[in-house]
């Protein structure tokens, strides 16, 4: 059996939701080249957001479960 490394995208967000979609995309799309070779999870660090992003997170996070978020409660 042969096991596919494993790569972490960590990505911090403060007042992102204008942009939080379309890094998801463009980091998605770059992904899809390498699942040949590696397995990936998307970490997204909400520090402190008073926007929407957070729901965001959690939205994506349903939808794919290779992303999941931590949410600080205020930012730090």
């Amino acid at each position: 059996m042969t096991f596919k490394k494993k790569l972490s995208f960590v990505l911090p967000v403060f007042n992102e939701e204008a942009n939080l979609l379309q890094v998801y995309q463009n980091l998605l799309d770059t992904i899809a080249t390498l699942l040949k070779k590696y397995n990936y999870e998307i970490l997204f660090i909400d520090d402190g957001s008073t926007d929407y992003s957070w729901n965001i997170i959690c939205t994506l996070s349903e939808q794919n479960s290779n992303v999941r978020g931590i949410r600080f409660s205020r930012n730090f």
